[in-house]
């Protein structure tokens, strides 16, 4: 995953969002089982958040104030915008005490949008501080960087809800290992593929093992919790170890396509995860519920790409909707 643009990348998102779909469908339709489900929920969002934090760490670094401003008002735009438009479209007579009431409790909202945004910030702030110091810039942004990190878990022992640090303590640790690997990605190359296939067993087992033995959505003391980010991290390298084994052709440029609309797909697929559902429980594990899961995935997906192939035509909603905007000619 040498290139910020590689296919690898972009197919590893696309695999994300097709994670975060089946994982909405089952929980939307109250279809949750104790072992599936767990796996696609501790891997969903970690796996989005490490590869945001690893296309960070390849990329251009802050060096003034200038350069500091102009990255953040792109990724305010393309995650601030939808994060509040959403807000309004879906509470248009009170838009205003919505928003508040969302800054509150993100994940009232598309929380991952906001919490995304503040990872973003807080690299991109200790880049900007550590940029002028040039003997000792790695020791300062680590510093820095970290003790950002530091702030966020002392607000959430404090009882503190504002920007909801909870979600952004619980999503650092995944951004800070994808940073890493692409801030030293020539020495993780330099890794013997022998060891990386081992690598791979170990997580692989593990997760397994983990998800049939433990209830990993209990995350009720910071034990748990810590249980959890291990089983994360491991279905996380899983994934991507996987993803970078698949050779090109047709299905990897596929998910590397579906990689490029991930955030339009986020924002509007869950709204229609139970669009086939009259009211009636389903067993996952039965002929029935299997089918009725298939089929509400087809339904979504297709309702989904319906309506951002309209959408997309239209700059304004592109924008609104998904924060995206014309590219310079």
């Amino acid at each position: 995953m040498a290139d910020a643009r590689s296919q690898t990348i972009d197919a590893l998102k696309g695999i994300a969002i097709l994670i975060v779909m089946a994982g909405h469908v089952l929980s939307w339709n109250h279809m949750e089982d104790g072992y599936l489900y767990d796996g696609i929920k501790v891997i969903q969002m970690p796996l989005f958040i490490m590869i945001s934090g690893y296309l960070c760490g390849i990329g251009r670094k802050i060096k003034d104030l200038a350069g500091y401003g102009a990255v953040l008002k792109k990724r305010a735009l393309a995650y601030l915008v939808p994060f509040f438009f959403w807000i309004v479209l879906q509470h248009p007579f009170h838009p205003f005490a919505s928003i508040w009431e969302t800054l509150f409790a993100l994940d009232k909202g598309l929380w991952f949008l906001m919490t995304l945004f503040l990872l973003n910030f807080m690299a991109y702030t200790a880049q900007l501080v550590s940029a002028g110091v040039r003997r000792y810039e790695k020791q300062v942004f680590w510093t820095v960087y970290l003790g950002l990190g530091a702030l966020v878990a002392l607000e959430t022992f404090l009882g503190w809800e504002f920007l909801s640090p909870g979600l952004t303590r619980l999503y650092f640790p995944f951004y800070l290992i994808g940073y890493v690997a692409g801030q030293y990605r020539e020495l993780m190359e330099k890794v013997p593929k022998t060891v990386k296939g081992v690598a791979f067993a170990v997580s692989a087992i593990g997760l397994i093992a983990l998800v049939v033995f433990c209830d990993l959505l209990d995350v009720g003391s910071l034990l748990l919790l810590g249980r959890q980010l291990i089983a994360s991290t491991l279905g996380c390298y899983t994934v991507i170890y996987l993803a970078a084994l698949y050779r090109d052709g047709k299905g990897k440029r596929f998910l590397a396509w579906l990689g490029g609309y991930t955030l339009e797909i986020y924002v509007l697929h869950f709204h229609f995860a139970t669009i086939l559902n009259q009211g009636k429980s389903y067993e996952l594990y039965s002929w029935e519920g299997l089918l009725f899961a298939l089929a509400s995935f087809a339904a979504m997906s297709l309702i989904t790409a319906g309506i951002i192939a309209v959408t997309k035509k239209i700059p304004l909603l592109d924008f609104l909707l998904y924060g995206k905007f014309p590219k310079k000619k």
